[in-house]
């Protein structure tokens, strides 16, 4: 079985095709098995409390995975930031505080995602 994460929602499905034009089945999305991914490293699955911050808001959220370079979230209802802004992330059970740039956000049958890049500290 080969693994493939849909390049347009992010979610990740199963098929045992190789070569074959496969649509997503979240989102429809027309992809090949063969389609590299568009983040490096390994991921993580980790399903962990996170806090977001934007400014003074905190944004309550859940970790979807996570690598050396981001990681993904989600949460019900609307993300209050947008694709290139920066945010501080908070994950106590990870003991985890860095500032990461949104890299995308998409919102599915009410719950919404995004994908964060983490901002090396010396560039900060």
């Amino acid at each position: 079985m080969n693994k493939i994460s849909c390049i347009k929602c992010e979610n990740a499905f199963y098929t045992a095709a190789r070569e074959s034009h496969l649509p997503c089945p979240h989102c429809g999305h027309l992809m090949k098995a063969s389609e590299p991914e568009r983040r490096g490293g390994d991921r993580s699955v980790s399903q962990n409390l996170c806090d977001i911050l934007k400014g003074e808001v905190r944004v309550p959220v859940k970790t979807v995975d996570i690598s050396e370079t981001g990681m993904g979230i989600k949460m019900l209802g609307y993300l209050p930031f947008d694709q290139n802004e920066t945010v501080d992330i908070f994950i106590k059970e990870l003991e985890i505080g860095k500032k990461a740039k949104v890299v995308w956000t998409r919102k599915f049958y009410g719950i919404s995602r995004a994908g964060l890049r983490f901002i090396p500290e010396h560039a900060c």
